[in-house]
């Protein structure tokens, strides 16, 4: 519980730096489409503790921390809501190359 109150606190702070936006892979299911925007924004929040900064048009993010970071936000969000769809798993949480923007 207390990640989701630092995480808001960092979402916020994130909000006034152009933060990328959520853009759901075509192969999700409407009802999973709030999940994806929340392990987005977890991922996000991951990236910039690692020192990216995504500010930038033409910002570039190492393989090893964007599939980490995506990793760690579905454990997070499966943490507090319990088993994900298997949609989002496989879209998102098992090959993040899918979901690369």
């Amino acid at each position: 519980m207390r990640w989701l109150i630092g995480g808001s606190a960092l979402i916020a702070a994130m909000l006034c730096r152009a933060e990328p936006p959520c853009e759901p892979p075509r192969e999700l299911l409407q009802s999973d489409l709030a999940n994806y925007c929340r392990i987005h924004d977890l991922r996000t929040i991951c990236l910039y503790q690692l020192g990216y900064d995504m500010s930038r048009q033409d910002w570039l993010v190492e393989t090893s921390d964007y599939d980490g970071c995506t990793a760690r936000a579905c454990r997070q969000l499966s943490e507090v809501l319990g088993p994900l769809s298997e949609t989002l798993i496989e879209t998102v949480c098992t090959d993040p190359d899918l979901d690369r923007p």
